[in-house]
């Protein structure tokens, strides 16, 4: 649905010299514009998740080869994350066709499944795997913040909306 919003500057200007300005609100995303906002969200997921874990990683007070917080399990868990946040956009997109209904479905869906993926750091309190070995709280802590930045800017990418 386009919307026009204009304001004439001066009582005195003819209608040609009114700003008008164009915009969307709450138009549909095609499967192309989903792909590129996939695309968008494993590339700023990643690229911020890498950068963080590389902090956490040595202020957590973990072992250098803690496999939560290595680049390859970083890489995995983004796109991953990305992956399912377009999954469940679409999935959800083909059977509501409100727009903000979606988009506030979307939004309780990412925060209830954030936080029920909180239970994985949890988990690594009483493992009793070696590759675990040397967890803390403050990494625990990261992880779970991993996977907040991982929802929150992939959702962002989903359910931001152009203005023009």
């Amino acid at each position: 649905m386009k919307m026009q919003y204009c304001s004439i500057i001066s009582k005195n200007l003819s209608a040609k010299n009114t700003c008008c300005v164009e915009y969307t609100i709450m138009q549909p995303l095609t499967s192309s514009q989903m792909f590129k906002r996939f695309v968008l969200a494993c590339l700023l997921t990643t690229v911020s998740c890498l950068i963080l874990a590389a902090i956490f990683l040595r202020i957590t007070g973990v072992p250098p080869t803690y496999p939560p917080l290595l680049p390859q399990q970083i890489i995995s868990g983004t796109i991953g994350g990305a992956f399912l946040v377009w999954l469940g956009y679409a999935l959800l997109s083909a059977f509501i066709n409100n727009q903000t209904v979606l988009a506030r479905t979307v939004i309780m869906l990412g925060i209830v499944l954030t936080v029920a993926s909180f239970y994985l750091p949890y988990r690594l309190t009483y493992t009793t795997s070696p590759r675990f070995e040397g967890v803390t709280v403050a990494a625990q802590v990261a992880q779970g913040f991993l996977h907040a930045v991982v929802v929150g800017l992939s959702l962002f990418c989903f359910l931001r909306r152009d203005v023009r």
